[in-house]
């Protein structure tokens, strides 16, 4: 069974490795979700998602540039009243998404880290934290946003 598993994530990688020469990305960091390859270009500000079931799909190239946001959103399942008190919320947690939202308000590039029907309920403090990781390191590569306050602040020169 370890043998399967070594053949079957040394393949993931020798595929990362195709892709990276087919799109002309070098990968600074990547991440296996499942069925899912995440790899990261930092210097071209790219991040390439790839998925597999019995053969490689299409992969996604989502350009950074023109991302304006990625957040980290948690959904739940319903909770009936009272259940709070002898359940905890994590018990009623149905996904984990890592979302990128686009300027031009079209639909969304959603990523799941978690999702209660494929992973364990022990699998949700790693998964949550991975996301919030790359929420953090993809934010920080995002396209400054104009800031307000620049926008309105006049310069002021000196008058003799």
């Amino acid at each position: 069974m370890k043998h399967t598993y070594a053949r079957s994530a040394k393949d993931k990688y020798v595929r990362l490795s195709e892709l990276g020469s087919k799109y002309n990305l070098c990968f600074s960091s990547h991440l296996v979700l499942g069925n899912k390859l995440v790899a990261l270009d930092g210097i071209k500000k790219s991040l390439l998602i790839s998925e597999s079931d019995n053969d490689w799909d299409k992969p996604y190239v989502i350009e950074l540039s023109e991302v304006t946001a990625v957040s980290v959103k948690k959904s739940y399942g319903s909770i009936v009243s009272g259940e709070l008190k002898t359940k905890g919320l994590e018990e009623f947690l149905k996904r984990i998404d890592l979302r990128f939202e686009y300027g031009d308000k079209s639909m969304p590039f959603v990523l799941t880290f978690y999702d209660s029907d494929a992973n364990t309920p022990q699998d949700i403090p790693r998964l949550a934290r991975n996301a919030k990781n790359w929420q953090m390191i993809l934010s920080k590569m995002l396209p400054s946003q104009p800031d307000s306050v620049n926008k309105t602040h006049k310069k002021l020169s000196l008058v003799d």
